[in-house]
Order: C-alpha cells, then structure tokens, then sequence
C-alpha cells in the first residue's frame, strides 16, 4: 500500500452490506485491497435493524462511532468497542436509533492455520462505562485518551485507542509507529498541510512511516486501530517508547465482559 492513505466518508466505496435480520444497512469500505495490511468497514443500521455476523473469517475489533447497539443482552452506546474472535457468531441490533459500527481487521492471512483447542470463539464486550480513560495523558492539559485493546493475548493482539485533544491549532511532531495503523476521525478536524480531515475520514499509515499533523481550530477526537503492539519514535530517532506500556501506565487495562459463543 502507499506509505499514507486519505479516505473521506464520501470516498469511501459502498459495498454490499452484511446480512441483516430486520431494517436496513448501508455499508462502506475505506481500506479493502489485497495490498492493505489493516481492513476498516463502516456499517449504518437503521433504527431496530439487526447486524448477523456468522463465522467471522479473522479477528474483529468493533467500535461504536454513533448509537448504540445491543449484543448478548448488553448495550454498547458511544465509544464503546467488542472483539470478535475468528469464528465467531453473533447478532449487534441497532437501539435509540441510527448506530454506526466501525469493524476493524487484519488482513486475512492466506493459508494461515488457526489451532482449534475446542473452546467456542468468544465476545469481548467493552461498554463505553467500563473502558479505561484519562482526561489529561502526559499531564499538560492538552489531551486525554481511552484503551480498548492493548494488543494482549486477551485483545486476540489488536490493538485501539482513542485519542481525544482538547486545545485547537496544536501540532502534532512527527514521528513514526513500527505497526500499521488506521486512524478514523471521529469528531473536530485533523489537518495534513492544506488538507483537512473531518469526521468520517480515516487515514491509513505504514508502519515506520513520518508523519506529523495539526488539530483543527475546535479539537479533535480519533480512534487509532493496529494489528499488534506498537512502538513510538521522534522524528529524530533520539526517543522511543513501549506504547502499550505508556499507554497502560495512563488508563489501566480494560477489562472486558467475556461471552463464548456458539
């Protein structure tokens, strides 16, 4: 893939939606290729539809971008995210309205073997009310944060986290990450030279590539989605960071509700 993607909710391709139970919904790919290391759908359920998902093919992480949803009995609302594991079978019906998921993947591994101890798939629910959040990361008032996945064995290895800046017109030095990444704007304005991004673009970044970017005038909110633990480097080399360790330190680790399924 190119070292740096842009894909507006406009641009983003409309593809056949997933099978749906009751209602409607209208479904868009933003990274989809055989070339794309991470995979990052968008699905809008009408108010009461319902989302099948049956024998996932990889590991899915989902987010709640609006609504709400309920799956095994618990309701998901805003900023609320579930794992999915390979194999698993599930039903994510739409309440309170319209509801926008994000799914998240790796690309699925050609000729990959998954073992099979006997155990049912399972569903790692994270309700918004239970994920690990700090308002104020590093401790300078300029942005607060939320673990969904820290890339443990637990995540399945996939990693999100929302990064959430309250002061406008702040850069952002540039650095790099050592894994792929996909960050989708979920509010305020993200802005790359001339070129600003709003809520509903999503950027994708290989892994050890530069970048920087400035905060639109009203903050910004994203999520940030890897296939596996990351790794933060300065532009200059001269520091490093664990980011699941940092980010650990700063939120805790979510503890999610665990359902096996099937």
């Amino acid at each position: 893939m190119a070292k740096v993607q842009f894909v507006t909710q406009e641009n983003a391709a409309r593809i056949e939606a997933p099978p749906c139970g009751r209602g409607q919904i209208q479904s868009r790919a933003y990274f989809k290729e055989a070339t794309d290391p991470l995979h990052l759908q968008v699905h809008q359920l009408t108010a009461d539809a319902v989302l099948n998902v049956s024998s996932l093919a990889t590991d899915t992480l989902v987010y709640v971008w609006t609504g709400a949803v309920v799956v095994q009995g618990v309701r998901l609302g805003e900023r609320s995210s579930l794992i999915m594991e390979r194999g698993a079978s599930t039903e994510l019906s739409a309440v309170d309205g319209v509801a926008t998921l994000l799914f998240f993947t790796p690309k699925e591994r050609s000729g990959e073997v998954v073992p099979h101890d006997g155990a049912a798939p399972h569903l790692r629910l994270l309700p918004s009310e239970r994920v690990p959040r700090n308002a104020d990361l590093g401790g300078q008032g300029l942005a607060g944060g939320a673990l969904h996945a820290d890339a443990s064995d637990i995540s399945r290895h996939l990693w999100l986290h929302e990064n959430d800046f309250h002061v406008g017109d702040t850069p952002v030095a540039v650095h790099s990450h050592s894994e792929d990444e996909i960050i989708f704007v979920r509010d305020g304005e993200l802005r790359v030279g001339n070129r600003h991004y709003g809520p509903g673009a999503a950027l994708a970044v290989a892994a050890h590539t530069k970048y920087g970017f400035q905060v639109g005038p009203n903050g910004l909110s994203f999520v940030n989605f890897r296939a596996s633990a990351p790794t933060y480097t300065s532009d200059d080399g001269k520091h490093s960071m664990d980011e699941a360790e940092f980010w650990r330190s700063q939120t805790g680790r979510p503890e999610y509700m665990d359902f096996p399924t099937g």
